[in-house]
Parts: C-alpha cells; sequence; structure tokens
C-alpha cells in the first residue's frame, strides 16, 4: 500500500473555505493536519512565511509544497491532478448509471436530495465548484423559519447534508463539465473524467460571486482583495477596509466587517440600494456610531498594492447621477483615491449553468435556466424531458435560502413524478412487445 502523502491545512475560525477545503480531503479519504492561525501569531507568521505573503485561509499543503488556498486546491481536483499528488488516481472505471444526479450542494440541491430519498430515487449530488453554496459564506442566517436565535450558514448546511445522506443520498465532490441530452439516459461528464448517466437530472448549482475586472483585482485576489468578509476579515484587523456593493450581501459584508476595521467604507454605484429594509437601517445605525461610512454614486477603478504589502490604495470615481464609469468625460465626474488595507467585493452572482451550454435547455442572456414556472405540477421543468432547475440558477429575483430550498423540493417532486411515468411507460412497452411475440 502507497503510503499517503502529508497534508497540511492551515485554517482560521469561521471561515467557511476552510471547512470546504477539509471536506474535500474528508471525501478523499486522507488524513490532514490543521494549523489553526486565529489568535495565534506564531502560526500566522509561519503561514505567511510559507505562502510568500498570503494572509487568506485556508492554505493547503502537500509534502510541504504549497498548493494554495481552496481555489487553488479545487481546480488541481477538477483536473484529476489532486489525487495524483495524494497517490489515489485511478485508471477509468467506466460509466456508472443513476437514477437522478443533482448538480449542486446549497440549499436547492440539498433540499431536492433529501425528497429525493424519501422518493427511493437514489440521488447522488455533485458538490460543484463551491460546496454548500453560498450559504456557508454566511456567518448568522436569522431569517431561515424554525431557528428563532438563528443558525450558521455552514451548520444549516451541515445539517442537510446529515438529513440527505440519511435518507440514503449520496453525496460526492465533483464538478460537471458537460451535460448530453442528446440520448437518454442523459450523459453527465465531470472535469475529473468520471462519467455517469442519469435518467433525470437536477440543476440546482447555485450562482458565484462576481468580480469588478479592473486593474489590481486579479494580482491581489488573497492578498487583500476578497469575495468573503467572513473568511478574510478577521486578517485586516484594525485596517480601514471597503465593501462594493449596494444589496443584502454588501451589507452583510459591511456590518459583520465593523468587529475587526478600524472604518468600513461601503461603495455603490447608484443612490438607492437593492438591499432589503432590515439590512439598510442596521448599516445606519453602525454610520450614525461612525463605524461605517457610504458613498454612493461612486466605482472603484483600479486597485493598487503588492503581493508583499498588500492592498495600499484604490482609484475611484464620482458622479452626482451615479454610474460614473459611463461618465468618465463629463466634467462633474470627480477621480479620487482612499487608503484602505482590505476590499471586499459583493456585487452580485453570475448563474452556474455553463455545463448546460451544449444541451438545449433554455437559458437568459444572463445564464438563468427558464422553467415552465405558473401553477400546478411541473413547474422546475425544462423545454428538455428529465432535467429540472432549482434555486439561484433559476431566480435572480429572491435568491433567499427559504426559496431556494422550496424550489429544490418542486423539483424532486417534479422529477418523481417524471421517473414514475417514464417507469410506466417503460413497463407497458414492454407489455405490449410481449402481447406482440404471442
Amino acid at each position: 500500500m502507497t503510503e499517503q502523502p502529508h497534508v497540511e491545512i492551515y485554517t482560521k475560525d469561521d471561515c467557511p473555505y476552510c471547512e470546504m477545503a477539509k471536506d474535500l480531503f474528508d471525501a478523499k479519504g486522507i488524513e490532514y493536519e490543521t494549523y489553526n492561525v486565529t489568535g495565534d501569531e506564531e502560526r500566522f507568521e509561519e503561514m505567511i512565511e510559507r505562502t510568500d505573503g498570503r494572509k487568506t485561509a485556508p492554505e493547503v499543503f502537500i509534502d510541504d509544497e504549497l498548493v494554495g488556498g481552496y481555489d487553488d486546491t479545487k481546480a488541481l481536483d477538477e483536473d484529476g491532478e489532486l489525487d495524483e499528488k495524494l497517490g489515489i488516481a485511478t485508471a477509468d472505471g467506466g460509466v456508472e448509471h443513476r437514477k437522478l444526479v443533482i448538480s449542486g450542494s446549497g440549499i436547492a440541491g440539498l433540499t431536492a436530495a433529501i425528497y429525493a430519498a424519501r422518493s427511493n430515487n437514489d440521488p447522488l449530488v455533485l458538490e460543484g465548484d463551491e460546496p454548500g453554496g453560498q450559504l456557508t459564506l454566511t456567518t448568522d442566517v436569522e431569517n431561515y423559519p424554525g431557528f428563532p436565535e438563528g443558525i450558521s450558514g455552514p451548520d444549516l448546511i451541515n445539517n442537510m447534508k446529515e438529513q440527505a445522506e440519511r435518507f440514503g443520498a449520496e453525496i460526492k465532490n465533483g464538478v460537471i463539465e458537460d451535460v448530453d441530452d442528446s440520448s437518454r439516459p442523459y450523459r453527465v461528464e465531470l472535469s475529473n473524467g468520471d462519467v455517469y448517466t442519469a435518467d433525470a437530472f437536477i440543476a440546482a448549482s447555485g450562482a458565484s460571486a462576481r468580480t469588478l475586472g479592473i486593474p489590481g483585482e486579479d494580482e491581489l485576489m488573497g492578498y487583500g482583495v476578497s469575495t468573503c468578509a467572513t473568511c478574510d476579515g478577521a486578517f485586516f484587523r484594525d485596517e480601514e477596509m471597503l465593501v462594493i456593493g449596494g444589496g443584502d450581501a454588501a451589507m452583510e459584508e459591511a456590518n459583520f466587517l465593523t468587529k475587526f476595521a478600524e472604518k468600513v467604507y461601503l461603495v455603490h454605484r447608484r443612490e438607492e440600494f437593492r438591499a432589503e429594509d432590515y439590512w439598510i437601517d442596521r448599516t445606519h445605525e453602525k454610520v450614525e456610531e461612525g463605524e461605517i461610512e457610504i458613498i454612493k454614486n461612486a466605482e472603484v477603478r483600479e486597485i493598487h498594492g503588492s503581493v508583499e504589502e498588500g492592498v495600499d490604495y484604490v482609484d475611484l470615481v464620482r458622479h452626482p447621477e451615479g454610474y460614473p464609469t459611463d461618465k468618465l468625460d463629463d466634467p462633474e465626474t470627480e477621480e479620487f483615491e482612499m487608503d484602505v488595507g482590505a476590499v471586499f467585493l459583493a456585487i452580485g452572482h453570475t448563474p452556474n449553468t455553463e455545463y448546460l451550454e451544449d444541451t438545449v435547455v433554455e437559458m437568459d442572456e444572463a445564464g438563468y435556466i427558464q422553467t415552465v414556472g405558473g401553477k400546478g405540477g411541473g413547474q422546475t421543468e425544462t423545454g428538455v424531458p428529465g432535467i429540472f432547475g432549482a434555486g439561484d440558477v433559476v431566480d435572480y429575483h429572491y435568491q433567499q435560502a427559504v426559496t431556494a430550498a422550496g424550489m429544490g423540493c418542486k423539483a424532486a417532486l417534479d422529477a418523481d413524478d417524471y421517473l414514475e411515468t417514464a417507469e410506466i411507460e417503460a413497463e407497458e412497452g414492454t407489455t405490449e412487445a410481449a402481447t406482440g411475440d404471442d
């Protein structure tokens, strides 16, 4: 038996990406050591030295070689390179058939898995790019029914995973590369080369955080630029921090960061916010206390800094009518700089539906799946029989955990109806063939 490599993971408290990194290795049956850098200055400095200046968690090492953060580790896993590094790569075992495959392990996917498992449809859940979905990046979920004191996002997701597995759902780490709907059963190919066929398929793969595409963003991602305040906020304690966005997520991030920041600046490109009143009121309370400053009608144009020193300052533009990047030649557009130590992006999400691009599943220009909707059964059906959509891959409006759960439930029930009908038709076809033989 080949000796397993030495895996080390630097983690911190309240870090969903750290938990996802550990889940990835747990799913592979690989042992690892964890070093929690929260409150341990010596470990923190050790991590910075070993990673050439990175100040985010997790950081993964295999046999003393830096793999990187969760995204880096996930990318290696998608390409099959992680298994090679771990010495567990295996030859192609052929195609495995499943009755129902569910893409995504967020609220919608796990709810679908619970209902599908209870209907004896033996669902296989493929966790995707972001195991647990966006809720794993939320510290406190206070509006999910049944938890009067609230519950953390990771805890809610873990509870739902256990519930789904209790009823017989199988949850695997895997990213879907392509779905072939040209024949039945449908063919589902993963980025690591694994292939499944499925009688029915539920797309519940959620959405991923958007980035700005401005200079300095990619270079400083992980070095002061982040899409997750709960993951990285504590690393920039006593710094002035900047949050970009105007929805619930942006305001939640800004409020969370007041625990660590000297001051938080919330930058929004227009006058009105999209956030619900609860978050607007809570943010204005922090404004009155001097912990948050709101900068409206402004956009960040460039992030300055270095890998060694992190974020130094940002360039911004502002126009009294908003959307200043579209008005750079307008004399009313003001250019200015701000010294900040960290920048957090909270500007919305893009649906994870690339794997359906070669199918005839209808999607809008942004990539959201078009379902039947309406009243009665079959609301989550797409234009392809046996393929269903649920959660944030469909819903660009509500985008709440409870609505995602409701859609996941509907998708599982619709899939069950489809599978039962397909079984009845198959049985009738067999009977007719036997009668004809007589």
